[in-house]
């Protein structure tokens, strides 16, 4: 049987290691940006790095979750004998195929090279060709612990697949700093690919009671065939942000040395939002939804995505509004420092404030393609992944040509609206008992909410006169309260439902 854990206590556990992984990578991206500035050498070591990574999510995250789906029911229905069995089949299918991708990226280096820095001269493309080589094997290690991180999924184990990005956080920040001034790019690459294999090595250990390794021939049976059927367009779905991610580097080399590292800081405050809260509840809810699916509980799934969507918006509204009038306050006191100045924080904080707008929009387009997901439908979700990306290529080049790097950032969250809407449109075809007008009231409370903490907020901040620091903390904490006392007072059903919980307990 499957250990059942509540989703609220599983999201916040995962959010708490999460939150401290994402600490720690603010961290190293302030000393990043103090030892090694936002320069041509920072751009291509967030190029070649991100470009990778972006790569990989797309191919092997697409795995993962087409994997859990049918894991998750063959565990139920057959036991884990089976459910190892098709693990094993999953690793000798998808290994040698892992492979034969880093060997196609390091030929075809100087063609990715051209096709995301067009503007970089023939010199500055060498070092970009011979960076994206090295970080060719990532693909190798990412596949691997992408299909064993399954079996702990399943079992509502999360904790585990959460470490990579603590291995590669502590690795660059040693690196960057011991190794940075002698070495250059390579020994941040080199950092990033070691913590690739760290996590591989963490993930066999915590899985060595639940999953039996097995050697044997490369299979292509039909569970192999269903579950490249599922993952091929999932893969295209699922780089609604990778994708969008690669063609905002690429559209930022084309602004100027300087602005790729601009954009990576920026984002930095956007992953805290996605990876921390948005990626952390997802996650355990697609655990839970592919579950109800093989249980047939669909009520289940309708009443969780209702509660999701409405708690997500209550949290995130506040960081939205805290990052649109204090964001340059943020960012100074993230890399105000060192070779990082005055310039590159406004530029910074352009980034910050564009991403930040999309907040909302994408936690609820991550929930949205968790149903689909689970009900091994991942055609819809591709769809919309692809209107996402054609929505910001244009968007992007336009905006920035108008506004500059803030404009590529913005376009990323216009074209999140947009797929969102697009994605709860088709959603009652699993869910028919499901509708946002259900939770629109609520929503209008929050939103409400925001714009009263917005007016306090930002009347406060012209009659603040401390530190950076002291102002930060006074707007974030009255920010806070304003907003708080705003909902209770205008009776949001969430925040009643919690002060019930409390005083019951």
């Amino acid at each position: 049987m499957l250990r059942k854990k509540g989703i609220l206590k599983s999201s916040f556990q995962i959010s708490i290691i999460t939150l401290s992984v994402k600490f720690l990578g603010l961290i190293k991206q302030a000393i990043l940006a103090s030892y090694c500035g936002a320069n041509k050498e920072t751009d291509l070591f967030f190029l070649s790095s991100g470009i990778m990574a972006a790569f990989c999510i797309v191919l092997f995250s697409a795995l993962s979750i087409s994997l859990l789906s049918m894991h998750t029911e063959m565990l139920i229905q057959e036991g884990r004998e089976q459910s190892n069995k098709l693990i094993n089949k999953a690793l000798r299918l998808f290994l040698p195929i892992s492979i034969l991708i880093s060997i196609l990226f390091f030929t075809f280096s100087p063609l990715l090279s051209l096709i995301i820095a067009p503007s970089y001269s023939t010199d500055e493309r060498s070092e970009l060709i011979y960076y994206l080589r090295i970080m060719s094997l990532l693909f190798m290690f990412w596949c691997y612990s992408q299909i064993v991180n399954v079996v702990l999924e399943t079992d509502k184990i999360f904790l585990p697949g959460r470490l990579r990005n603590l291995f590669q956080n502590l690795l660059i920040i040693i690196a960057a700093l011991l190794l940075y001034k002698d070495y250059g790019v390579k020994s941040l690459l080199f950092a990033f690919l070691l913590s690739g294999f760290f996590e591989a090595v963490i993930l066999t250990i915590c899985a060595r009671k639940k999953l039996k390794f097995t050697f044997g021939k490369i299979p292509m049976d039909d569970k192999m065939k269903k579950l490249l059927g599922l993952s091929v367009p999932l893969a295209l779905g699922n780089a609604i942000y990778e994708v969008n991610d690669i063609v905002d580097k690429q559209i930022s080399t084309g602004l100027g040395h300087g602005n790729v590292s601009f954009l990576t800081y920026g984002s930095s405050v956007n992953e805290i939002v996605t990876s921390v809260i948005i990626t952390s509840v997802s996650t355990v809810l697609f655990s839970h939804f592919a579950t109800w699916v093989s249980e047939k509980k669909i009520d289940k799934i309708t009443d969780s995505l209702k509660n999701s969507i409405e708690l997500l918006s209550i949290v995130i509204m506040p960081i939205m509004v805290v990052c649109l009038l204090c964001g340059d306050s943020i960012v100074y006191l993230l890399y105000g420092r060192g070779n990082f100045g005055e310039y590159e924080v406004n530029k910074t904080y352009g980034v910050v404030i564009g991403y930040s707008i999309g907040f909302a929009f994408q936690a609820m387009r991550a929930n949205f393609s968790k149903v689909f997901y689970a009900f091994q439908d991942t055609k819809t979700p591709m769809v919309n992944g692809i209107i996402a990306v054609g929505c910001n290529i244009l968007l992007s080049y336009l905006l920035s040509r108008v506004i500059g790097i803030s404009g590529v950032a913005l376009a990323t969250s216009i074209s999140m609206i947009i797929v969102t809407v697009l994605l709860l449109s088709k959603i009652n075809k699993y869910l028919p008992d499901f509708s946002i007008k259900s939770s629109i009231y609520e929503i209008l409370k929050i939103i409400i909410a925001g714009i009263v903490a917005f007016v306090s907020l930002y009347v406060l901040k012209k009659h603040l006169c401390f530190s950076i620091v002291t102002n930060f903390v006074i707007e974030g904490f009255i920010c806070l309260i304003v907003y708080v006392v705003t909902l209770y007072v205008i009776k949001s059903n969430q925040i009643l439902s919690l002060k019930n919980r409390i005083f019951r307990n």
